[in-house]
This record gives structure tokens, sequence and C-alpha cells, in this order.
């Protein structure tokens, strides 16, 4: 009787952003978008076993519609080994400039699930002031100590279910910094694991409504999805800048080992590091 073996197989780790008009693309065309370049950079990709073969290649977590990222990951796996950098060159020529890669690596194929890894993400948070509308920046630093103190819980809705957002469970730090045009840069360390996550636009909402004196998703209902119905603040743009690993001891590593700079056109380049400096 013939022995059938495994191939061998080789677990590529790709980084790479989600800005722009991109940033609209759902989950599902994400992948397809993802396929298409590693197809057409022409690497030796494996396929799974059964009736429907499909790439064997795994992502981070969904990202909601209109959030763009600097720190995106994808694992595919290769029937051969193509050396990290030349992977790198094929797939940034094959992608669109918005979500052209910006590092690659290989990782041990034992290694946990980049969903069951990362338990950190950072977001960065740009909110747009109303016009007429003001805040101090003393006034924002109570309210996000104050939920961090006083363990708040936010009620809000997703779908017809009846949810509530932890604050004392997904959000480990926050830092903040008021620009000189009166609009606000947030940057949230958030927890992600199974007992839930954090989606901005809620704790956004949230913001918007205690500045203005009410006790969040009480007094007006919050919605998790869609556009938020905001008075103080008029938009806001939101970012994923960083996915990290806890590691024992307290410190965190990262899915490719280290932090990647943020590339051109993303919330994280754009901002000013002495507009942070205070955080």
């Amino acid at each position: 009787m013939t022995n059938v073996t495994e191939p061998t197989l080789f677990r590529l780790r790709v980084a790479y952003p989600k800005l722009g008009r991109l940033k609209y693309l759902g989950h599902l065309e994400l992948i397809h978008t993802v396929e298409q370049i590693v197809r057409r950079a022409k690497l030796p990709y494996a396929v799974t076993q059964g009736f429907s073969p499909h790439m064997r290649i795994a992502y981070t977590s969904a990202l909601p519609v209109g959030t763009s990222s600097t720190a995106e990951y994808f694992d595919v796996y290769l029937t051969e080994l193509v050396p990290a950098e030349q992977a790198l060159c094929q797939l940034q020529a094959a992608a669109p400039v918005d979500m052209r890669p910006l590092a690659t690596g290989y990782v041990e194929l034992r290694r946990p699930a980049l969903t069951a890894e990362i338990d950190e993400v950072h977001y960065l948070l740009e909110l747009i002031v109303a016009p007429g509308a003001s805040v101090a920046e003393g006034e924002l630093a109570q309210v996000l100590s104050g939920w961090l103190e006083h363990g708040a819980v936010i009620p809000y809705r997703r779908g017809k279910k009846s949810k509530s957002l932890d604050i004392a469970h997904v959000l480990k730090g926050a830092r903040h910094a008021v620009a000189p045009d009166g609009n606000i840069w947030l940057e949230l360390a958030t927890r992600c694991d199974n007992d839930g996550s954090l989606r901005p636009e809620i704790l956004i909402a949230a913001l918007d409504q205690a500045l203005r004196g009410l006790d969040p998703g009480v007094g007006e209902e919050i919605v998790s999805t869609g556009i938020q119905r905001l008075t103080v603040f008029s938009s806001y743009l939101v970012e994923r800048c960083s996915q990290r690993i806890a590691c024992d001891g307290g410190g965190v590593s990262y899915p490719l080992g280290r932090e990647l700079c943020a590339p051109s056109g993303s919330l994280a380049a754009r901002v000013r590091v002495d507009a942070l400096s205070n955080l």
C-alpha cells in the first residue's frame, strides 16, 4: 500500500494596509482581493482538500466597513520556499497602492492562528468637532478616566439584540491631544479576546453623549453599525494602527516581530508626533 504524505508547506505572513477608498471594502470583498493579489503575484500557494478546494490562507479579525488600517496581516501557505523579500516584491507589484504589502516573513506552521494570537489592538481616531462646539482637553480626560475608574458599562443595540460594552474589560488605556484646529486625536489601546472587543464607533457615540452630560446609551440609543448620530462631533476617522501579542511578564510582541512604519496616506503618518507628545 502506498503511503500518502502531506506536502511540505511554508507559512508566509504578510503585513499590509487598508487605506483610501479600499477601507470601504467589506470583509468578503477584502478576502477576494487578497486572493487575487496572491494569484497575480504567481506565488505557489497551497489549496485545501475536499470537494471545494480553495487557497490556504488566514486573516486577522474583520474591520468595520469605513475603518482604515496600517496593520493588517494574512498567512498564506506555500508549497515552495520563496525568499521572503522576493515574495514581498511580487506581492507589491500585484497589489493596488492602498493595499500594497509592507513586510513579509515566515512563521512556524504550528504557531497559533492570527485571530487566536493577537489580543491587543490599537486604534487612532480623529474626531472633528462640530462648528459651534468645543471640547476642553481636561473634559475629555475626565470622561475617559471616569469610565476606567468606575468600570462603566455602555448599553447599545446590534441588529435586534441589546448588548453592553464593558469599558473596564476592553479598554486598556487611552491617550489624546487637542489639535490647534480644535479637533481631537485619540489613541485607544484595547483588548481583543473571546470575551469581547471594542468597536470604536460605539465609544465615539458614547463620548459624544457624555460630553453633552448624558448617560451614554441610556438617554439616547447607541447602535453599533452604520453612521453614528453625533452632536459634539461632526464626523470622525478611525484607523487600526497596531495589532499586538501580549507576552508573559507584561511585554508585547508583534505578528512579524516588530512594529511597522505607517505608510503614506494613513492617519498614523499624518498625525504629527509632537501632537501626541502629551498622551
